[in-house]
């Protein structure tokens, strides 16, 4: 996806389906539309290895991302 069409999910929960198939609920904190991330909170994933802590915050390429939509 295009850092820009991320830019309105800033403090609400998305559902994002990623690239290499892994589906995440995140809260979305921060869009960096200079790097194309957007940082957030994991809060359900179909790939919990693929995280250290699972309260953290995580940084995600807007390129590895296929889709999102709200959950709220």
């Amino acid at each position: 996806m295009r850092i820009g069409e991320l830019a309105r999910f800033v403090d609400r929960t998305v559902t994002i389906r990623m690239n290499d198939g892994e589906v995440a609920r995140v809260k979305v904190t921060f869009v960096d539309e200079e790097h194309g991330d957007i940082i957030g909170a994991v809060e359900e994933t179909s790939c919990p290895d693929h995280y250290r802590a699972a309260c953290a915050v995580h940084t995600f390429a807007a390129a590895d991302i296929a889709s999102a939509e709200s959950s709220e």
